[in-house]
């Protein structure tokens, strides 16, 4: 290699070192691998010595230095420099401390807790503590001093003043520790023995304690909760206890002026009394004896068995009443073409898996029939429309909705829709809204020379204020040429209604 380039290289690593060197002095140290660093700001009225680049510790660990010190506000600024990744909290503190009792300040912060909410970066440590100066922990020892000082004076002129009764307390304790050792070796074994039941004792406390002082807790906790929730009782008790005593005193003085006059009444119906004892005495001997249709129901097993079953049967059927739930439902629609359709449903429930349907339906369209004539021997048809009742006998089973909506449920029914075969679904999405489709008269005339499909309703029920509702819908689906919408509403009325109604009747008298 040349001396040239030596030279060039020398130069470069003298350099480097130079800018190295120049990095550790103006920073303190490299920043290098340090992450991101955020700042803080911290206020004290003195800093005691803390100086620029002291360190900045957190549960004893270093995060951080002091990146500067400035004056505002009649108060020292300290600008705080920590690594990222360290939490603090509202509720923080920072202390100024020191490495020894002449140490190196520097700063200790105390996080915090979680509950009070983050600390966001370039926000102020409100919370500040600045340990006491070397001149006044000189004050603090020195008047600790004077303390002890006259405390041992008064110690020795009270020794002085006692000095022949501390004599004889000293005397009277060595009698005392003498007489002990005796009464220890004549008692020995009985002083060990009672140490041995008494470390016993002290291990089966130890053991029991812990759930006697928990046991103890959950009766307190209960006690007070029995107490607190039985308060409003015991104050309309002790109210109600009042009420009764005045009441007592306004009433008992009647109450004895009754009971002897009562008494008086006896006395002078004595007689009349002793005759009706006796009459009673009569009909009860005729009764054993079987006499008499009383006697002969008491004393005859056969009756007694009938009306005992009689009984039992006719609880069964009032059990079975009280449990059925009656729903009542009016409604008319309106369909298209001007067709309309009015009816009245009734639903027994028995219970929450079952309803019976029973309904009475009037329709404008009317039902159509075919009759057959004969004229001069040739039969001939004729399509005649009647406009009479419609029926409704259906059976229906409710099925828990376990994959869509909790508390849902759907409902499959079958049996008459309005004077013929039909089937149903209903689909309770709550107690207020139902989604409904019905399929019914599968040999349809009510056209004649026309094949068409069933009769087909898709809709949905709102119960829109009260026993009021509303609903809508689809109606003929299956067949495109009669395909319409229907719009009506009516009342739902449960028993609960009912009973409520015919309460506030007020029937004529006869």
């Amino acid at each position: 290699m040349s001396n040239n380039s030596a030279l060039k290289v020398g130069f470069f690593v003298t350099l480097s070192a130079l800018a190295l060197a120049g990095v550790i002095l103006f920073f303190g140290e490299l920043p290098i691998g340090k992450g991101n660093r955020v700042e803080y700001y911290a206020y004290f009225k003195n800093v005691g010595g803390l100086s620029k680049g002291a360190d900045v510790r957190v549960a004893g660990v270093k995060v951080g230095k002091v990146k500067d010190l400035r004056f505002k506000d009649g108060k020292v600024e300290v600008v705080l420099e920590l690594n990222e990744n360290v939490p603090l909290y509202r509720d923080a503190v920072a202390k100024i401390e020191s490495l020894g009792l002449l140490g190196d300040k520097y700063v200790e912060i105390e996080p915090g807790h979680p509950w009070s909410g983050k600390l966001p970066p370039n926000s102020v440590i409100s919370h500040t503590e600045v340990p006491p100066g070397f001149s006044q922990m000189v004050a603090s020892i020195s008047k600790t001093a004077g303390s002890i000082d006259r405390l041992a004076l008064n110690l020795n002129l009270l020794l002085e003043e006692n000095r022949k009764r501390l004599d004889d307390l000293i005397v009277n304790l060595q009698e005392l520790t003498k007489n002990l050792n005796l009464l220890l070796e004549e008692n020995r074994k009985n002083v060990t023995l009672t140490l041995e039941n008494l470390r016993e004792t002290l291990k089966v406390l130890r053991r029991e304690l812990p759930q006697l002082a928990e046991n103890y807790n959950r009766l307190a906790e209960n006690l007070n909760g029995l107490i607190k929730d039985s308060q409003p009782y015991a104050v309309k008790t002790l109210k109600n206890l009042a009420l009764l005593s005045e009441q007592l005193n306004d009433e008992l003085p009647k109450l004895v002026r009754n009971l002897n006059t009562a008494g008086e009444t006896l006395a002078k119906n004595r007689e009349a009394l002793a005759q009706t004892l006796r009459n009673i005495a009569k009909i009860t001997k005729k009764i054993e004896e079987g006499r008499g249709t009383l006697g002969k129901l008491i004393n005859d097993k056969s009756l007694y068995v009938e009306l005992k079953r009689s009984v039992k049967t006719l609880g069964e059927v009032s059990s079975l009443v009280s449990r059925t739930q009656l729903h009542i439902e009016a409604f008319a629609q309106y369909e298209g073409e001007g067709d309309s359709k009015a009816g009245v449903n009734v639903m027994l429930q028995p219970d929450e898996s079952k309803y019976y349907l029973f309904g009475i339906v009037g329709d404008s369209a009317g039902k159509v029939t075919k009759k057959t004539y004969y004229e001069n021997g040739q039969p001939y048809e004729v399509v005649e429309k009647e406009y009479k009742p419609e029926f409704n006998l259906q059976y229906a089973r409710i099925f828990p909705d376990r994959w869509f909506h909790f508390g849902s449920s759907f409902v499959l029914r079958f049996g008459i829709k309005e004077s013929t075969g039909g089937v149903g679904v209903d689909y309770v999405y709550n107690p207020k809204l139902m989604f409904t489709f019905d399929m019914w008269d599968f040999g349809r005339e009510d056209h004649p020379g026309e094949d068409l499909n069933p009769n087909t309703e898709l809709g949905f029920k709102y119960m829109v204020y009260g026993p009021f509702f509303i609903k809508a819908g689809g109606y003929d689906l299956l067949n495109s040429k009669y395909r319409t919408v229907f719009v009506g509403g009516g009342m739902s009325f449960t028993d609960n209604d009912l009973k409520y109604l015919l309460g506030g009747m007020k029937l004529p008298s006869f």
